[in-house]
């Protein structure tokens, strides 16, 4: 175990009231493990929560968030330390950011290397598959024993972000973990299923609304998919349907970097994927984006023709 997770242990022991912070929009990562954080932490009988702007998306239903999930003004204690998960970066916690009030205690759990959050301790390892695996360890060095609430989180949390354990970033620390949360009792099956493939009628029509207008340029290499607010509207669909699109651009043959650009009401969306040794992460930088070398995203306040042409610039530059 690195002296890292045991640091952080010995830090959360020493605390009684902790906001557990995750990004807006939480994917399975965000969620799963933030909230297998809170439940280890209740388990010493500490004050946990998680404290997000945003709820439980409904692929993410199976997850224990009732009574551990908060909006910021909901949040029932007044915390003295507060540790933000699988984000770092004070603009992508919405307002649940406004926790983080100068003098209280604040750790990070990340597997992203960018952040402007200045948090001691720190647990940070853009090696990590996901932010479950990292939050995994210091559960460890808690000493709270692997139980199947903490089994399902820590699973959704891997899982999600390796795409099923399909990406080059899965680890064998990773898949040793599932290997563990397995042996908790979770019925694999019924939990990908649901994670995977089920989808509702009106995530699967926006599916195929974006899938309709998919758009190949630069030889093939560069796929675009857009998601408009009167898609949502049409379709009956919610943000978090849009959860995984950007994954049939970048499975297309001959695809290296494909492109979701999904309009809200304040700002436009992007997931980029990509394959080779292309880094989105680091084409996204400049328009404030982040994320992985391969998986990254970035939110423009911008008109939403402006803004995809901003993204599909740096795109092509990066293809060369």
């Amino acid at each position: 175990m690195r002296t890292a997770a045991t640091d952080m242990a010995r830090w959360l022991a020493a605390r009684d009231r902790i906001a557990i912070l995750t990004h807006l929009h939480p994917d399975g990562d965000a969620l799963g493990s933030s909230l297998a954080l809170a439940l280890a932490l209740r388990a010493l009988g500490k004050a946990a929560c998680v404290c997000c702007q945003d709820g439980v998306p409904d692929f993410l239903g199976m997850l224990p968030a009732q009574g551990a999930l908060f909006l910021p003004e909901d949040i029932p204690f007044e915390p003295e330390a507060a540790v933000c998960v699988d984000c770092a970066v004070r603009s992508r916690f919405g307002r649940a950011g406004a926790l983080l009030k100068p003098g209280l205690e604040l750790a990070c759990i990340d597997h992203h290397l960018a952040g402007d959050v200045s948090a001691s301790p720190a647990l940070v390892d853009p090696k990590a598959a996901a932010a479950g695996e990292l939050t995994a360890e210091v559960i460890d060095a808690l000493g709270v024993p692997m139980d199947r609430a903490l089994a399902l989180c820590l699973y959704v949390a891997v899982s999600t972000d390796t795409g099923n354990f399909s990406f080059d970033s899965t680890t064998p620390a990773c898949l040793t973990l599932a290997a563990c949360c397995l042996e908790a009792g979770l019925d694999l099956a019924g939990l990908n299923y649901a994670l995977f493939r089920c989808r509702s009628a009106a995530r699967t029509r926006l599916l195929g609304r974006a899938l309709d207008g998919v758009a190949f340029s630069e030889g093939g290499r560069l796929a675009l998919m857009r998601v408009r607010r009167s898609d949502f509207a049409e379709c009956g669909a919610v943000n978090a349907d849009t959860e995984g699109i950007v994954n049939f651009g970048i499975d297309t043959a001959g695809v290296e970097v494909a492109v979701l650009a999904v309009e809200l009401e304040d700002g436009v969306k992007f997931s980029l994927r990509s394959r080779g040794d292309i880094d989105v992460a680091s084409l996204l930088a400049p328009l404030g984006g982040g994320g992985h070398m391969k998986a990254a995203g970035v939110t423009l306040t911008l008109l939403f023709d402006e803004a995809v042409e901003a993204v599909m610039s740096a795109a092509r530059k990066a293809l060369g």
